[in-house]
């Protein structure tokens, strides 16, 4: 028996489309077709068949009483002559690709639940052909966005973050896309859709990202759009690919700041290996870490910023104030309130050499 909560459920789904999808499992599609839906005579179950093409449901059955086969069919298809699909194997692909769903792991999650989906090579087909429509739908939202970023940056050059997702772990990606961010507003300024055959590209797919960075801000800046800054990861191709083309070679790069903490984490799991009794501060560090980028993020504060970082030494020692020299020029205290007395038994951190 149905639950008050399903019942409600139920009547939520009744005033809405009724093309929206729901899983169906066989056996329970067949008790649905019993009879011939033609003259009501029941089936003979022998000659009912079912079968699947990627996300669409196909039964066919032989009415012998009304000498005819019938075919029933879960999708509506959609496109015009042989480019007709199921709807469905069309709406798959297009949602992964909008929401950044990388096709492996899609695939992996239908075949976790035995869902049936369109083969890999189905789908990366609809997302190329396809690909370019979805841009020009995007085209009209996007210039309402750059209104906005170029209104808030009030006569200054954007700061652009920019990185591209592929959708294949390693070297073998079939397609890329690439998205543009405003730091100061967070809002997607434009995006690049790649695929590794593309003219310049080659099939090489480590191309895809440099391509596509350059794209988007060759369209940004031809759109009348200042750009002072560049905010990426340690990507060599994009760098030098951003350094030799006139329009972007006047552009300031800097390291968005999780590329920069990444390799600080991997030198101290190192020392921590070598040095137990660095761990308890090791998470200590990297909250240091991002208190001073966020005291400082100018590139002109740089200096003081990393001397302030450099003061993490002293005060995991219990040194919270030290005499200029030449390592700390600017900063000679900590910046912290009072601390706690030490319990009974603790003591403070000894370092037996100088940390660079």
């Amino acid at each position: 028996e149905e639950t008050e909560e399903e019942q409600e459920m139920e009547e939520d789904e009744q005033g809405k489309e009724s093309s929206r999808y729901s899983l169906v499992e066989t056996h329970c599609l067949l008790e649905l077709i019993e009879r011939c839906k033609g003259c009501g005579e029941r089936l003979d179950s022998s000659l009912i068949r079912v079968s699947s093409l990627g996300s669409a449901k196909i039964v066919t059955y032989d009415c012998l009483p009304c000498n005819k086969t019938v075919r029933w069919e879960s999708q509506s298809r959609v496109g015009k002559g042989k480019g007709q699909v199921y709807k469905g194997n069309h709406d798959i692909p297009v949602a992964s690709f909008i929401t950044g769903t990388p096709l492996p792991r899609l695939c992996d999650f239908a075949k976790l639940i035995d869902l049936s989906l369109p083969s890999d090579r189905a789908m990366r087909r609809v997302i190329r052909e396809v690909g370019e429509s979805i841009n020009r739908v995007y085209a009209s939202s996007e210039a309402r966005v750059r209104k906005i970023a170029v209104a808030a940056a009030g006569g200054k050059g954007l700061e652009v973050s920019i990185d591209g997702q592929y959708d294949t772990p390693g070297y073998n990606a079939a397609n890329c896309k690439v998205t543009a961010i405003d730091c100061n507003t967070k809002l997607a300024l434009g995006a690049a859709t790649l695929h590794k055959k593309e003219h310049g590209i080659d099939n090489v797919s480590i191309r895809m990202e440099s391509e596509g960075t350059l794209r988007i801000l060759e369209e940004l800046i031809d759109d009348g759009i200042s750009i002072s800054t560049r905010v990426g990861d340690q990507n060599l191709m994009v760098n030098k690919a951003l350094r030799e083309n006139d329009k972007t070679a006047g552009i300031l790069g800097m390291l968005d700041w999780w590329h920069v903490q990444k390799p600080f984490r991997k030198e101290w799991k190192k020392v921590v290996k070598a040095n137990p009794e660095l761990a308890p501060v090791y998470q200590s560090f990297f909250n240091h870490l991002y208190y001073t980028h966020n005291k400082f993020p100018n590139h002109e504060d740089r200096s003081r910023a990393l001397e302030l970082v450099r003061s993490f030494e002293h005060h995991i020692q219990g040194k919270h104030s030290w005499a200029k020299d030449k390592r700390f020029t600017m900063v000679k205290k900590c910046a912290h309130g009072r601390l706690r007395k030490l319990k009974k038994g603790e003591t403070r951190l000894k370092l037996t050499k100088e940390v660079s």
